[in-house]
């Protein structure tokens, strides 16, 4: 009879182990379902927005194979996760794509999903690097050799034409760099009067970033300059807590920004739908 029992509980054991790990990738499954229209949504609560963390700078493959974010406090700096063979996903992990477990935070790819550019510690300064794509994996990162690195930056992003828009730290605004021959060999201002951590659209057409405690949006007018900034309404710029770094989806359809509305004061990742945008662009 004890062998019997102990049988017993051994395989209810596994299938309560089983189930558990079923229910983890069905978690996993959702990540993209019941998207958010005008009011955001926390997105993937548990997995990418943790309580009592800080996470930011939400980037995804064009592909939707793959996510880093940067997750801190208590965290790991740059995470990743991978769309697995059965449409599930693994668990996020830290990336420490450079290998040697230097600090590394904010990635972002450009628009052919062939290079990942990201930032990490040199001399206790944050300077850009980026890695191409191998197959399945990222080739040993390199330092971006480009006047882009001349001054503390981070947080790149591309248009369709890989021009970078990213935040020059020794002044905290936005700058871009267009490319030459595969290299960023100039960099300049932007325009764009204030606000840092810049995420573009891929025809350029209008560009977010966050100022102080709110988002912001500013649209390419008429005389290809960027237009005066707007600040979302309370829904998205609340007044009651700050939201910063937002981030678009590949397919544009849907913002993803950072709230600091968490235990202590920290930061959740949520997302909200593009048509808020719509509404704010001047005729």
């Amino acid at each position: 009879m004890k062998l019997k029992y102990y049988f017993f509980l051994f395989i209810l054991g596994l299938s309560l182990i089983g189930k558990a790990q079923n229910d983890k990738l069905n978690i996993s499954q959702n990540l993209f379902t019941n998207p958010p229209d005008s009011i955001p949504k926390i997105f993937a609560k548990g997995i990418i927005s943790v309580q009592d963390r800080y996470e930011y700078g939400l980037a995804i493959s064009p592909n939707y194979d793959e996510i880093f974010f940067t997750a801190e406090s208590p965290g790991d700096g740059l995470m990743v996760m991978k769309k697995l063979d059965n449409e599930s996903w693994s668990d996020p992990k830290v990336a420490n794509l450079r290998g040697n477990n230097s600090e590394e935070f904010e990635a972002f790819y450009t628009s052919d999903g062939q290079k990942l550019y990201f930032a990490s510690l040199v001399n206790d300064t944050s300077r850009l690097w980026f890695s191409e794509k191998e197959k399945t994996t990222w080739s040993t990162p390199k330092l971006l050799e480009s006047p882009v690195n001349d001054t503390p930056v981070f947080w790149a992003t591309f248009t369709n034409t890989n021009t970078m828009y990213y935040t020059n730290l020794a002044v905290f605004k936005i700058y871009k760099s267009e490319p030459l021959n595969g290299q960023y060999p100039t960099t300049k201002f932007a325009g764009i009067p204030y606000g840092i951590h810049p995420t573009v659209s891929k025809d350029e057409s209008f560009i977010l970033f966050n100022y102080r405690r709110d988002l912001y949006v500013a649209f390419r007018n008429s005389e290809n300059k960027w237009g005066d900034p707007i600040k979302f309404d309370d829904t998205i710029s609340s007044s009651e807590f700050s939201e910063t770094c937002p981030c678009l989806s590949p397919d544009e359809k849907y913002i993803f920004f950072s709230r600091y509305n968490d235990t202590n004061n920290k930061s959740d990742i949520y997302w909200v739908s593009t048509d808020i945008i719509k509404n704010l662009k001047p005729n």
